[in-house]
């Protein structure tokens, strides 16, 4: 490794490079990235091999070394997923089955520095999502003085598809969690490699949102996962779910199968064109392609592994959104399935939303379905952590930017990611240009307080510091919840009979301990 370094610096010495930004050598050759306010930044770093052709649904294999001087100036493609929506921000990223990269912005790439390092994994349910995606620019985050990396993971059934025949190929790697597995190998190339980009491979953050947060959590619990991280913040990442048991997941892959015409035949499987799977995925509603439990990745639930104590011994943030139901349109979810599962438990419920009467029927559904999802799940799995004697911080993200006042009723689902990357990628989307305008100096101080906590965090496992208001842990003797508003300020008992109840009828369906 070592006189492949000085060959490659060598190499580069006698090239005339005209390369002027920064560059890295690595053991997989050379980097020659860019610079974005006085931010080292480099893209499209593979991280593992190409998963195409035969790699296609196997666990990541070693990543590919390159000769000369690699252009690490733009990102590389997002991973095959279901046809993007219409005005997302990443409608128009290309994408392709090599897309096993990661991005990295670092405000300090000389030798010897050692500076903390957050790892973002975006969200997408599963089956959408690129760290191509502007909204996740790094630039922002690292002048607070930490490296961010972005990667990218296989999707749909790219990522999480589950057949006998497919392990049988080779019994002695994991298999069906390959999106979480490629998870896995970035954090593996971050702790071999981020020293060279001046970052400290012990003082690792990951973080995500939504499927990312989940993401999170998995790896919270993943034995495969263990000594990667140091930190973990999960942004909206549910908790108190059921994870897909390998038969489940099973019985989906054989839709799957059947409505490709290749059967179980790995070969066949691997004959079809990424187009034709994609549009499986587009026709897969009542199927969901999400990390099942197989024994390696994921050993049981995650909730119960949680609730066992089963995890990774780290310092944990956990948070929602004030209207998490912006997501209720997008997977499906109605107000009747919703509410259907409480029975005859539905008045009893609705009372403790409305105290005084006056609440309504979308007001009810509103603030439950962002309760039952994603407020107990993060009270929850801060308070199992909490348990191990590590320390875990929970916030709620009430405050709704001036522009969005008096149309939205609360914090969308993804609503705070803005406020943790900042205004320079979100800019850069169409809505984002639209809205630059309107954004506010009371907007902007919430962006600094959100980033100032997180970078904080990162940094030391604490996200308190100067002139920001107080964060307690979250304890079993006094649980309390940062809550980001006009005035942000931490709260006791959070939302505690509502949550409350939610919490014993999850733990009468799972079993497993209430929190």
């Amino acid at each position: 490794m070592r006189s492949f370094a000085l060959a490659a610096v060598f190499s580069v010495l006698i090239s005339g490079s005209a390369f002027a930004d920064p560059q890295i050598v690595l053991p997989q050759g050379v980097l020659a990235g860019a610079t974005d306010g006085g931010i080292s930044v480099f893209k499209n770093i593979p991280f593992a091999a190409p998963p195409v052709g035969d790699l296609r649904w196997r666990a990541p294999q070693p990543a590919p070394n390159w000769n000369g001087i690699r252009d690490a100036s733009k990102f590389g493609p997002i991973c095959m997923q279901a046809p993007r929506p219409k005005g997302m921000a990443y409608e128009k990223i290309p994408e392709s089955e090599d897309c096993l990269s990661l991005n990295v912005w670092s405000p300090d790439t000389a030798p010897g520095t050692k500076l903390p390092v957050m790892v973002w994994i975006y969200g997408g349910a599963f089956r959408g999502g690129g760290s191509a995606n502007s909204i996740y620019d790094g630039m922002e985050l690292a002048q607070h003085g930490v490296i961010v990396v972005t990667l990218n993971y296989r999707l749909g059934w790219f990522g999480f598809l589950d057949l006998p025949t497919l392990a049988a190929e080779h019994p002695d790697e994991p298999h069906g969690n390959y999106g979480l597995l490629d998870q896995i190998a970035a954090l593996k190339w971050v702790r071999a490699n981020i020293a060279s980009f001046g970052g400290d491979p012990s003082n690792v953050t990951i973080f995500g949102e939504s499927a990312g947060g989940m993401s999170v959590n998995d790896l919270m619990v993943s034995p495969l996962a263990r000594g990667l991280f140091t930190k973990a913040i999960s942004e909206s990442g549910l908790g108190l779910i059921h994870t897909p048991t390998s038969a489940e997941a099973q019985a989906a892959a054989a839709v799957f199968t059947a409505r490709t015409n290749a059967g179980n035949d790995p070969a066949e499987l691997r004959a079809l064109s990424a187009a034709s799977i994609v549009q499986t995925e587009k026709d897969n509603v009542e199927n969901g392609t999400t990390p099942m439990v197989d024994g390696a990745v994921l050993p049981d639930q995650v909730s119960r592994l949680f609730a066992e104590g089963k995890i990774a011994k780290v310092t944990y943030m956990a948070g929602s959104n004030s209207d998490e139901s912006t997501l209720m349109k997008y997977i499906g979810m109605t107000k009747d399935s919703l509410l259907k599962p409480l029975g005859d438990k539905l008045a009893a419920v609705r009372a403790l939303y409305d105290a005084d009467g006056k609440i309504d029927d979308d007001e009810f559904v509103r603030q439950f379905f962002s309760d039952a999802l994603f407020a107990s799940g993060a009270e929850g799995f801060a308070h199992y952590v909490a348990k191990t004697g590590e320390k875990s911080y929970v916030y709620h993200f009430r405050y709704l930017a001036d522009a969005l006042r008096g149309r939205d009723p609360g914090v969308g689902h993804g609503g705070e990611v803005v406020y943790v990357f900042g205004l320079h990628g979100f800019s850069q989307t169409p809505r984002g240009a639209m809205l630059a305008s309107f954004v506010t100096d009371k907007d902007k101080q919430m962006i600094g307080l959100v980033q100032n906590y997180w970078t904080n965090f990162a940094k030391t496992g604490d996200p308190n510091g100067v002139n920001l208001p107080q964060w307690p842990t979250s304890s079993d003797a006094a649980p309390q919840t940062l809550v980001f508003d006009d005035q942000t300020k931490a709260v006791s008992g959070f939302r505690a009979r509502q949550l409350g109840v939610i919490y014993m009828g999850w733990a009468a369906r799972s079993g497993d301990p209430i929190p």
